[in-house]
């Protein structure tokens, strides 16, 4: 069957637009209706929520497998630009994002680095708030790159650090251990304090910001997995 489709969209390369752009609806309702369905409980630093109700634009850093459920982190998606990779996938996922209301530029942060991160800090410089899965497009899962570092330095923006966990959670056997939460199980938000990159850091700086951005992420992640646990978490007596 695999074969039979490679074949006829080799001969007839509009059927290429077609799928595609049935996968991109098919999906967007499925994710919108997933999305609406999630009742959220947001822990944030005092930091964070005084930056956050300024309105000024910062950068949301995310893991990859950390970022199922946060739809509701802006209520103006139109703030919010996300890198997505040239690949196939991200052509999907490109769509998927504009379809439903984020803004998308393609690069990486591996192919075609350069170009990516000029459109990241286009973006930022323009008032958008760059969302960066910071464990970059092959991992390994949960180590942050350098990448975001050198972009909060350019800009001048804050990093936000954050994560969020389902009570129910359903994670995928893949690289970036994905997690998600079944339709209509709630969902936890947790935001930590901004890190400011000054700038013309040395590259030790730059390493010394990148480990502390790792550390605050894995404590929130941490944070986020007993949060729902009645003898660990935020529950427990």
């Amino acid at each position: 069957m695999k074969k039979l489709i490679r074949d006829l969209v080799s001969r007839y390369p509009w059927l290429d637009e077609v799928r595609t752009s049935v996968l991109t609806k098919g999906a967007t309702e499925l994710i919108d209706f997933f999305n609406r369905s999630h009742p959220v409980t947001r822990v944030v630093s005092k930091e964070a929520q005084e930056f956050l109700e300024s309105g000024a634009p910062c950068i949301i850093a995310i893991y990859h497998g950390r970022f199922g459920g946060m739809a509701h982190f802006f209520k103006d998606k139109s703030k919010v630009t996300g890198l997505v990779g040239l690949n196939r996938d991200g052509e999907l996922l490109a769509r998927f994002g504009k379809a439903l209301g984020y803004n998308v530029v393609r690069g990486s942060t591996t192919y075609k680095a350069v170009e990516g991160a000029l459109q990241i800090v286009h973006a930022a410089k323009s008032g958008q708030c760059p969302t960066l899965a910071v464990d970059g497009p092959k991992g390994p899962a949960f180590k942050v790159k350098p990448g975001v570092i050198r972009i909060a330095e350019i800009t001048g923006l804050p990093i936000i650090p954050f994560t969020c966990m389902s009570r129910m959670p359903l994670t995928l056997r893949s690289w970036d251990k994905m997690t998600h939460g079944f339709w209509g199980t709630p969902f936890l938000y947790v935001i930590g304090d901004p890190i400011t990159v000054p700038k013309n850091s040395s590259k030790e700086q730059r390493d010394s910001y990148c480990q502390l951005l790792e550390a605050e992420m894995d404590s929130l992640r941490e944070f986020a997995d007993t949060f729902w646990d009645p003898n660990k978490g935020a529950f427990a007596r």
